[in-house]
């Protein structure tokens, strides 16, 4: 399993984190996925031979939230 922080832009409420946090768990190959507004981040555990990174930060997007590198 591979730990990752993506930094997210655009969340302002508690709506905004679990809508976040549903997007990245239902992504095949997701272990966990928590969400933290005050941080605006996201700590995702997963398996890199069934996720990238460019996934989960397209499913940021699709949530309509922004990835920062």
């Amino acid at each position: 399993m591979t730990k990752t922080t993506l930094k997210i832009q655009g969340m302002t409420c508690n709506h905004c984190v679990m809508r976040v946090q549903k997007a990245l768990k239902a992504t095949a190959g997701v272990q966990d996925a928590e969400v933290n507004l005050q941080k605006a981040e996201a700590a995702v555990s997963f398996d890199e031979s069934k996720v990238s990174l460019d996934t989960l930060s397209a499913a940021v997007v699709d949530a309509g939230y922004k990835v920062v590198k």
